[in-house]
């Protein structure tokens, strides 16, 4: 099916969480808590196509403030593909990016009427996540996996997009300045491949590091 997130086209199928069509076509979406419907980082914009979404859960609802609702906001992480057609999306974190670019003036008055949308909800947040952890829906030792996962990806993509600003490519991001690999590329110390010793990488593989796994949609 047709998918647009930030005026990208991606591949996804039905069934599919939106978080994990955003992410598999490595678009720039929030997801600090692994997708596990806490962080509120994976809001998403629909602007076409939110009849082809999931119908809205309790948990988004408890998540998301009525203004947000009528803004056409979803929880990515909580929403999935249920029918075939075009969707267009626009994820929030993207939105702040093009406002800093463009509209730095606005970010005040953005932050403060989000900062009060998560407000007003807070109270009902907190019970209905007191409520999965009681019943055993929200695991501490997985969440805690997850968001590990998700900061590496994070770190991953800052470092290679630094990196391709000076200049480099991803393939460079290996050991540090000083190391054996890095004196070998600086021409010293030059090693046959019998005794090359092997490259430390910083980070993994971008294309590893955001490989998805099974993932149904939270509970």
């Amino acid at each position: 099916m047709h998918i647009e997130i930030n005026d990208k086209a991606c591949e996804a199928k039905t069934g599919e969480r939106l978080i994990d069509v955003a992410r598999k076509n490595h678009s720039h979406i929030g997801y600090f808590c692994g997708g596990n419907g806490i962080c509120q980082t994976c809001y998403v914009k629909v602007l076409e196509g939110d009849d082809l979404l999931s119908p809205l859960s309790d948990r988004e609802k408890a998540l998301l403030s009525d203004d947000l609702l009528g803004e056409g906001i979803r929880v990515a992480c909580l929403t999935t593909l249920d029918k075939p057609g075009r969707v267009s999306l626009l994820t929030t974190v993207e939105e702040v990016k093009q406002m800093f670019e463009t509209r730095p003036q606005d970010l005040p008055a953005y932050q403060g009427r989000m900062g009060w949308a998560s407000l007003v909800k807070f109270p009902e947040t907190i019970a209905m996540q007191a409520q999965r952890f009681s019943e055993g829906k929200l695991d501490p030792v997985q969440l805690l996996a997850d968001i590990a996962e998700a900061v590496r990806d994070a770190i991953d993509l800052v470092f290679r997009s630094l990196l391709q600003g000076f200049g480099g490519s991803p393939g460079d991001a290996t050991s540090p300045k000083g190391s054996p690999a890095a004196t070998a590329k600086n021409g010293g110390n030059k090693k046959t491949p019998e005794n090359k010793e092997p490259t430390v990488r910083l980070v993994p593989e971008i294309d590893e590091s955001l490989k998805l796994h099974e993932h149904t949609p939270v509970n």
